[in-house]
């Protein structure tokens, strides 16, 4: 395998050029420490969730119906989780593609990486799996980092983000999104005209 000590980072294109896309079986520094209860007592629904724009429906015979509104692919799966003291991975059997953590530096580092092995008759291609990976693992990096800080602020954004952000579709996310902005930019406007009224209106 490649190895590198680049940070994961999030970018802001969707349309990046494949070259700059994440690679497969390229361990990528996390810069947390190893945690062994996170990736144990995470679930597959969450894991799931942490991709922002994969659209998730209820399992139906076992398996999610799954529709990537970022590669406008849809398929069915159902990820199989494997966890020891130093290691986790998450395998989605019916597109080929495993992410896998591990600890490394003797436990002051998390590496994370996927991998995929094409299914004949599968839609989900490699540079799918890259382009999806490009948001999914910062998203998977954030989240841990949020579990490994007991901060109030990260607390109070943990709690949000489970009880909140990660009930949504991405479409329900958009609009949360828009609707956030909507109010900061009209409570800036109350203040403004607020300011202007009592200076300048008496």
């Amino acid at each position: 395998m490649k190895y590198t000590s680049e940070t994961i980072d999030r970018r802001e294109l969707t349309n990046t050029p494949v070259e700059e896309l994440p690679c497969p079986s390229i361990w990528m520094d996390t810069n947390l420490a190893w945690n062994p209860s996170f990736w144990e007592k995470i679930t597959s629904k969450t894991l799931m969730r942490l991709n922002p724009h994969w659209d998730i429906a209820k399992p139906e015979n076992n398996l999610f119906p799954v529709e990537d509104v970022l590669v406008e692919t849809e398929f069915n799966t159902a990820p199989d989780l494997k966890f020891d003291t130093e290691t986790f991975k998450a395998t989605f059997p019916e597109i080929g593609l495993t992410l896998s953590t591990r600890s490394s530096d003797n436990g002051t580092n998390t590496e994370i990486s996927f991998s995929l092995n094409q299914i004949a008759g599968c839609k989900f291609s490699s540079e799918d799996a890259a382009r999806t990976m490009q948001y999914w693992l910062p998203s998977i990096r954030e989240y841990y980092r949020l579990h490994e800080s007991n901060s109030f602020k990260h607390r109070c954004w943990r709690i949000f983000m489970d009880k909140v952000m990660l009930t949504m579709n991405p479409t329900q996310r958009r609009i949360c999104g828009f609707m956030f902005k909507l109010t900061v930019l009209e409570c800036l406007l109350i203040v403004i005209l607020g300011v202007g009224w009592f200076y300048y209106g008496a």
